[in-house]
Protein backbone atom coordinates (compact mmCIF):
# COMPACT_ATOMS: atom_id res chain seq x y z
CA UNK A 1 0.00 0.00 0.00
CA UNK A 2 1.45 3.41 -0.95
CA UNK A 3 2.30 5.88 1.80
CA UNK A 4 0.35 9.08 2.40
CA UNK A 5 3.14 11.10 0.77
CA UNK A 6 3.01 8.96 -2.39
CA UNK A 7 -0.79 9.29 -2.56
CA UNK A 8 -0.54 13.07 -2.03
CA UNK A 9 1.97 13.41 -4.88
CA UNK A 10 -0.28 11.34 -7.15
CA UNK A 11 -3.27 13.51 -6.16
CA UNK A 12 -1.30 16.69 -6.90
CA UNK A 13 -0.19 15.28 -10.26
CA UNK A 14 -3.83 14.60 -11.16
CA UNK A 15 -4.74 18.10 -9.95
CA UNK A 16 -2.18 19.69 -12.27
CA UNK A 17 -3.68 17.76 -15.20
CA UNK A 18 -7.19 18.85 -14.22
CA UNK A 19 -6.03 22.48 -14.07
CA UNK A 20 -4.20 22.10 -17.42
CA UNK A 21 -0.89 23.06 -15.79
CA UNK A 22 2.17 21.45 -17.31
CA UNK A 23 4.59 20.53 -14.58
CA UNK A 24 6.03 17.84 -12.37
CA UNK A 25 5.39 16.67 -8.83
CA UNK A 26 8.43 15.13 -7.17
CA UNK A 27 9.46 13.78 -3.78
CA UNK A 28 11.89 15.83 -1.69
CA UNK A 29 13.68 15.63 1.66
CA UNK A 30 11.54 15.88 4.82
CA UNK A 31 9.67 17.90 5.92
CA UNK A 32 8.86 18.56 2.24
CA UNK A 33 6.35 15.99 0.99
CA UNK A 34 6.04 17.25 -2.58
CA UNK A 35 7.86 19.68 -4.83
CA UNK A 36 5.94 21.08 -7.79
CA UNK A 37 7.64 22.69 -10.79
CA UNK A 38 5.49 24.21 -13.48
CA UNK A 39 6.63 24.61 -17.05
CA UNK A 40 6.24 28.37 -16.60
CA UNK A 41 8.99 28.35 -13.97
CA UNK A 42 6.94 28.52 -10.76
CA UNK A 43 8.14 26.33 -7.91
CA UNK A 44 6.09 25.21 -4.88
CA UNK A 45 6.83 23.05 -1.86
CA UNK A 46 4.28 21.24 0.30
CA UNK A 47 5.59 20.55 3.80
CA UNK A 48 4.09 18.40 6.53
CA UNK A 49 3.63 20.43 9.72
CA UNK A 50 5.34 19.45 12.97
CA UNK A 51 3.18 17.30 15.26
CA UNK A 52 2.57 20.14 17.72
CA UNK A 53 1.56 22.70 15.08
CA UNK A 54 -2.05 23.95 14.86
CA UNK A 55 -2.07 23.25 11.09
CA UNK A 56 -1.33 20.20 8.92
CA UNK A 57 0.52 21.61 5.90
CA UNK A 58 2.65 24.56 4.88
CA UNK A 59 2.94 25.73 1.28
CA UNK A 60 5.95 27.74 0.11
CA UNK A 61 6.36 28.99 -3.43
CA UNK A 62 8.38 31.10 -5.77
CA UNK A 63 6.83 32.49 -8.92
CA UNK A 64 8.72 32.42 -12.20
CA UNK A 65 11.30 35.18 -12.11
CA UNK A 66 11.25 35.61 -8.31
CA UNK A 67 14.60 35.59 -6.56
CA UNK A 68 15.27 32.77 -4.07
CA UNK A 69 14.58 33.65 -0.44
CA UNK A 70 11.56 35.86 -1.08
CA UNK A 71 8.68 36.42 1.33
CA UNK A 72 6.56 33.50 0.06
CA UNK A 73 9.47 31.14 0.56
CA UNK A 74 10.45 32.42 4.00
CA UNK A 75 6.86 32.80 5.30
CA UNK A 76 4.76 29.86 4.07
CA UNK A 77 0.99 29.77 3.87
CA UNK A 78 -0.22 27.37 6.54
CA UNK A 79 -3.15 25.11 5.71
CA UNK A 80 -5.40 23.00 7.92
CA UNK A 81 -6.55 20.74 5.09
CA UNK A 82 -5.92 19.73 1.49
CA UNK A 83 -8.53 22.29 0.43
CA UNK A 84 -6.22 24.98 1.79
CA UNK A 85 -3.23 23.40 0.05
CA UNK A 86 -5.10 23.47 -3.27
CA UNK A 87 -6.09 27.11 -2.76
CA UNK A 88 -2.46 28.03 -2.04
CA UNK A 89 -1.30 26.09 -5.11
CA UNK A 90 -3.85 27.91 -7.29
CA UNK A 91 -2.27 31.16 -6.18
CA UNK A 92 1.29 29.86 -6.53
CA UNK A 93 0.71 28.51 -10.04
CA UNK A 94 -1.54 31.40 -11.12
CA UNK A 95 -4.45 29.09 -11.94
CA UNK A 96 -7.68 30.87 -12.87
CA UNK A 97 -10.61 29.72 -10.74
CA UNK A 98 -13.04 29.93 -13.63
CA UNK A 99 -16.69 30.84 -13.33
CA UNK A 100 -18.36 29.58 -10.16
CA UNK A 101 -21.46 27.44 -10.47
CA UNK A 102 -24.57 29.04 -9.02
CA UNK A 103 -27.62 27.06 -8.07
CA UNK A 104 -30.89 28.96 -7.76
CA UNK A 105 -34.57 28.13 -7.95
CA UNK A 106 -36.21 28.65 -11.34
CA UNK A 107 -37.55 32.12 -12.02
CA UNK A 108 -41.32 32.40 -11.74
CA UNK A 109 -43.18 33.34 -14.88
Amino acid sequence: MPSDAVRLRAFLGDTLKLWHVRGTVDAADAPVVAQIRSESGALAWIERAPDDAPYRWAVRWRAAGDAPGGTRVMRPRTCGSLVGVLAALRTALDVDRGTPVRIAPPAEA
